[in-house]
């Protein structure tokens, strides 16, 4: 695949992507399980990227944040999307993502793992630092649960969720590492609340709540021209200019880390 743009499926029909150099990003693996996209860059940081639901259980999953998370070519990054939508809950795929990991990580003998993703996407980021060494995640807008047990007010994702077995994951938080630095970004919106009530209050979770904004918080940040620098604030750790980027710029309430 040849990707020029941060293709994020909430911004279909929206306005269009200014022209970026194109990226040669080839899918590699494609099945019923498991679809992903490899591109080497030039440095020795592995950017890991979960597609989010998209548009629907039967479509196919979409390779997002192409040119941001590769710093327009610049990082090496391991697309990957989850085309049965089980929010990493199938039989053993965790550890069939992991030696996709681990190989990229090998390939380009990396120094850093960082993870990124939105809405099913952000969950899978925060989630995989549990089962393999990673230094920063970046969810946006992820759910924390899809467990009617935990979240039996959450009417959003029921078609997907029907169709999951036995649920491996019940909880993002359960599984998220010590070791990684978490930054979420969430809308402030009513909907929003029953994922909102399980977000981890530790010393290394960060959370910038975006006004006005429900689901669509990386649309909202791309469209206002922010996406490459918040991810280059979180990806280098820059906790403090991130939140004020937001602040400044969307008027975002941050908790956590130098908020």
């Amino acid at each position: 695949m040849v990707a020029g743009s941060d293709d994020l499926v909430s911004l279909a029909g929206g306005a269009e992507a200014p022209a970026l150099p194109r990226l040669d990003i080839p899918l590699l693996r494609k099945d019923r399980r498991l679809w992903v996209w490899w591109h080497k860059g030039t440095s020795r940081r592995l950017v890991v990227v979960f597609s989010s639901v998209g548009h629907g259980p039967e479509t196919p999953p979409v390779l997002e944040f192409a040119q941001s998370a590769t710093a327009g070519g610049r990082d090496s990054a391991v697309f990957i999307g989850d085309p049965q939508r089980t929010w990493l809950n199938a039989p053993q795929l965790i550890e069939e993502i992991v030696e996709v990991i681990e190989a990229a990580r090998d390939e380009i003998g990396a120094t850093e793992t960082v993870t990124l993703g939105y809405s099913m996407g952000g969950f899978a980021a925060l989630v995989i630092g549990g089962f393999v060494p990673v230094h920063v995640a970046l969810a946006f807008s992820p759910q924390m649960s899809i467990d009617p047990a935990l979240v039996p007010d959450e009417g959003r994702w029921k078609r997907y969720r029907r169709r999951i077995g036995a649920l491996r994951i019940r909880c993002a938080t359960d599984h998220m590492s010590a070791e990684t630095e978490h930054t979420i970004i969430m809308g402030s919106s009513r909907l929003e609340k029953p994922q909102v009530r399980l977000l981890p209050r530790t010393a290394n979770v960060a959370t910038h709540f975006l006004p006005g904004t429900q689901h669509d918080t990386a649309p909202r940040i791309k469209m206002a021209g922010l996406l490459p620098d918040v991810l280059d604030h979180a990806f280098s750790r820059r906790s403090g200019a991130l939140g004020a980027l937001l602040s400044q710029r969307l008027n975002a309430r941050s908790k956590g880390f130098a908020a």
